[in-house]
């Protein structure tokens, strides 16, 4: 026990705190303990209720504007559905259903590539044939189809209750992911609300899924945020030019988002997304019960692994968590083998029982914005909103988003980020677990169906963090490189630079030999290297280890007929007399390690 230590019943004090901190650095300096969103908004190690009594106060109160809690606990559980085939749609959808699943997201592509293959009114009635519409509300997302997909849905609906359909009709999004704007699309769009929506006030007629899309191209959360409000502006103006009142203006448009697996920051997001569109409607002239935005959270598709798919329950277990803390109306979690293909009945059974977990056996839909209160949550929520309301204002500046979007200047900030996030996976300042850390090689992908390739889009295109690493494992598979680990002295000293190194190799899908075997003498070494068939190896071991005895293992390791030799840790000045010996590559922590792999498979003779 110190002076410092704080006993059970003592009132907290910071400074006493603070000292139990800084013993625990061990002279590390406290910026040790501060760090970044991706839209560079500092994230403290400590939180006081001065940083937010602002902020608590203008958040107001669940169900109350400007909706910061939300407009309520609980939210629908509304699954997506894009096998090609409408008879095994249905069947799908009806089992969903049966399992606890409340809507249906319908993904519609008339030629079968991106969703179900709906080409007439008889294709729609095999889709939904059997479903209760009343009990499953239905939402589209049919791409450039839209309008057209839309009026069968409207010709399906005729005498059914609509509460909680949604249209989704998205002619920004259309060109967003295509880079191709249909002027008759969009036209057609706006004319079926402005038709339809006094008739189906209780139905959503057009989604702004321009976060959403964005997001999945690699935006940092502000840029998402101000994505969704110029998408929405631009909803707004273009309803009201069709002579459509502000009030079933506001009420027509909802949000599509992404969550990602990062809790507090993406309930965050989506409370900001709430208080942004607040004051949006405010000024518009809507009125305060009439403000909420409507969400409809999709777990991220770029966080999600084609390698160790298993994980991917994990991330979409913490997205739908989020998605849930953060006040989403309706949240969409897609199966673990969501980047390999379309999911068998188990994927599907897994990721619709992840949200009846969320809501049934945690009880999280039976409470309003469970992270209200928390000063991290509240003071993030308005950091968040502010940055993203300055990135808004610079687009509208532009002349709204699609002018942003012909001038290039969004797709570049997107970009921008997007290079900017993959440098920290490159380098493994983030990590992807079971792709960039602990790669488990040679284990059994979960079973999927085959999905048919994408065509490449001119637009912004989605991308997964973990491309490019699976793109490392994907040319060393049919090689099935192995590496010899040449430790120096003893377990305890190799011990923490071969676990590194076995890591490092495995996200390359290289496999390690004798990661753990120590050797009595340089002679067992080198003849366990010639025993092992390798062509590689890394020298693994201390830097005081290295400075007596690297050179000749290097030496004798070449001799042996070794036609590349790695070192694990930084050579530091040592570093061409180590080269010299017959060290090609170093590799440590900090690296560039998709680009270090390149250079080891190169030398393995992969993809070359």
């Amino acid at each position: 026990m110190t002076e410092t230590t704080l006993k059970l019943g003592e009132d907290a004090d910071e400074a006493a705190w603070r000292a139990l901190v800084e013993q625990g650095l061990k002279g590390a300096p406290w910026s040790r303990l501060l760090a970044k969103t991706s839209d560079g908004i500092a994230l403290e190690p400590l939180y006081r209720e001065t940083d937010v009594a602002t902020a608590q106060d203008e958040a107001g109160m669940p169900g109350a504007a400007p909706f910061v809690r939300g407009a309520g606990a609980g939210w629908t559980i509304r699954q997506a559905f894009e096998n090609p085939d409408p008879v095994e749609t249905n069947r799908e959808i009806l089992a969903d259903l049966q399992g606890g699943v409340g809507g249906i997201e319908l993904i519609i592509d008339p030629a079968g590539e991106r969703g179900v293959a709906v080409r007439s009114e008889r294709d729609l009635d095999i889709v939904l044939a059997d479903v209760i519409l009343e009990a499953a509300p239905v939402s589209l997302d049919a791409g450039e189809h839209g309008a057209w997909a839309a009026g069968l849905l409207r010709d399906k609906l005729k005498g059914v209750a609509v509460r909680g359909t949604s249209f989704g009709l998205d002619p920004l999004g259309a060109y967003m992911r295509s880079g191709k704007l249909c002027q008759e699309e969009h036209a057609l769009a706006l004319d079926f609300t402005a038709r339809h929506a006094a008739d189906l006030p209780n139905a959503r007629f057009v989604r702004a899924a321009a976060g959403r899309i964005v997001h999945e191209a690699g935006a940092t959360e502000a840029q998402e945020l101000a994505a969704s409000l110029s998408g929405g502006i631009h909803y707004l103006r273009a309803l009201e030019a069709k002579g459509l009142g502000i009030a079933s203006t506001a009420n027509a448009v909802s949000f599509a988002v992404s969550v990602g697996p990062d809790v507090l920051i993406e309930t965050a997001k989506l409370r900001a997304l709430r208080l942004c569109w607040a004051r949006v409607l405010e000024a518009s002239g809507v009125e305060p019960g009439a403000r909420a935005a409507h969400i409809h959270a999709f777990n991220s598709r770029r966080m999600m692994t084609r390698y160790d798919a298993w994980t991917n329950i994990l991330r979409v277990t913490t997205a739908a968590f989020a998605a849930a803390a953060g006040g989403a109306d309706d949240i969409t979690t897609y199966p673990l083998t969501d980047a390999l293909g379309l999911p068998t009945a188990f994927g599907r059974r897994v990721a619709r029982n992840t949200q009846n977990v969320l809501m049934e056996e945690c009880r999280l839909g039976h409470v309003a914005d469970p992270a209200g209160g928390a000063w991290f949550v509240e003071k993030l929520t308005h950091e968040l909103a502010a940055k993203a309301w300055d990135i808004m204002q610079s687009i509208e500046a532009e002349g709204g988003i699609v002018a942003s979007l012909n001038a290039g200047s969004l797709q570049k900030c997107v970009a921008e980020a997007r290079a900017a996030r993959q440098k920290l996976f490159a380098t493994r300042r983030e990590t992807i677990t079971g792709v960039t850390d602990f790669p488990l090689l040679g284990a059994k992908p979960p079973e999927f169906i085959a999905r048919a390739p994408r065509a490449n889009t001119a637009g912004l295109a989605p991308i997964r963090w973990a491309e490019p690493f699976e793109a490392l494992r994907d040319r060393a598979d049919s090689h099935a490189p192995r590496i010899f680990f040449a430790n120096l002295a003893t377990l305890a000293e190799f011990a923490p630079r071969a676990q590194f190194a076995r890591n490092f190799f495995g996200v390359g899908g290289i496999a390690s030999i004798g990661e753990e075997e120590a050797y009595p003498t340089m002679e067992a070494l080198v003849d366990a290297f010639r025993a092992s068939g390798a062509r590689i190896a890394v020298i693994a071991s201390t830097d005081a280890c290295y400075a007596e005895h690297a050179e000749n293992c290097a030496q004798r390791l070449k001799a042996a007929g070794a036609d590349w030799i790695l070192m694990a840790g930084k050579p530091g000045d040592a570093e061409a007399k180590y080269r010299t010996a017959g060290v090609d590559q170093f590799i440590y922590v900090g690296v560039d390690v998709v680009k270090e792999l390149e250079t080891l498979h190169a030398a393995l003779g992969i993809g070359v």
